[in-house]
């Protein structure tokens, strides 16, 4: 599975490309797309549109995995961060990427363990988890392959949960169907037994009578 992780930003929208193959996670690329603050706005979505529309076709990537937007106390930037988040998602549905949608916290733990983790925890772990042997840099394409490696992390996750289930219900239905073929044997031992029975009591009823020797006589 190919994951396209995207840290959505209007100044900085950093992307990374992982691939997983079992439980093998590697990074393949990543980068960064940068816009200035002096640019048409237009402009500025366009750029990022077409940057990550150049890495999917690139690299091939079939999931997306994008940080959500909370509008906190500074509204204005949540908002320009909203316009580059949308246009990095519009170049991923029209190349037909299926979409994960994932908060900061949940990224950091999934990929650290804790929630609370700082960004030099989230480096050192994405470092470690992609096996590369530096810090990839700006920290908005490691985020973009943090939010990566969390969704190659629940897919599997999800994939193992199915698998489990899937098993579970064989075995249920296996059960069921040993159940019900010694139910289907008693049921025909059962019908044998009582027609043995009924052939018994006919012929025994076909028998003509005994006269004794002295009515007879």
């Amino acid at each position: 599975m190919v994951i396209l992780g995207i840290d959505p930003g209007l100044a900085n929208t950093g992307w990374g490309i992982v691939e997983t193959r079992g439980a093998m996670c590697r990074a393949r690329a990543y980068g960064c797309v940068t816009t200035k603050a002096q640019q048409p706005i237009a402009q500025r979505l366009g750029a990022i549109y077409s940057q990550i529309s150049d890495a999917i076709d690139r690299y091939g990537p079939t999931q997306l995995a994008i940080e959500k937007v909370f509008f906190g106390e500074n509204v204005r930037s949540a908002i320009a961060t909203a316009q580059a988040r949308g246009a990095a998602i519009v170049a991923c549905a029209q190349a037909g990427l299926e979409v994960g949608e994932y908060t900061p916290m949940q990224i950091k733990q999934a990929v650290v363990g804790s929630g609370a983790a700082d960004k030099r925890q989230v480096i050192y772990m994405v470092r470690n988890v992609l096996a590369l042997d530096h810090d990839p840099r700006p920290d908005h394409c490691a985020d973009a392959l943090a939010a990566a490696v969390c969704h190659a992390n629940l897919m599997r996750t999800k994939a193992l949960t199915r698998d489990h289930a899937a098993a579970q219900m064989l075995e249920q239905e296996e059960a069921q169907a040993r159940m019900d073929e010694a139910a289907a044997r008693e049921i025909t031992a059962a019908a044998t037994a009582a027609h043995v029975a009924r052939g018994q009591r006919s012929r025994g009823m076909g028998k003509p009578a005994r006269q004794s020797r002295r009515s007879a006589s």
